[in-house]
């Protein structure tokens, strides 16, 4: 019986205080994933081992896109 009534005053004492909160209100913000990296193999002109080259894909885009734009203002 006096077990009983420590462990209901324990019990009554730790969920009455503020000072504990869940776990998921104090864990930190994730943090933004790191950009995945897609490798490619570049065939280099007057070589026989091709380079590797890796960048985001929206590194990929913007490269494609200039590209296309120097191509565009070509003709």
């Amino acid at each position: 019986m006096l077990t009983l009534m420590i462990s209901l005053a324990l019990s009554a004492a730790t969920a009455g205080s503020p000072a504990t909160q869940p776990a998921t209100e104090t864990a930190a913000k994730p943090e933004k994933a790191k950009p995945k990296l897609i490798c490619r193999r570049l065939a280099d002109t007057g070589s026989r081992l091709p380079e590797r080259e890796c960048r985001t894909q929206e590194d990929w885009n913007r490269q494609a896109d200039s590209i296309n734009k120097r191509l565009n203002n070509a003709k």
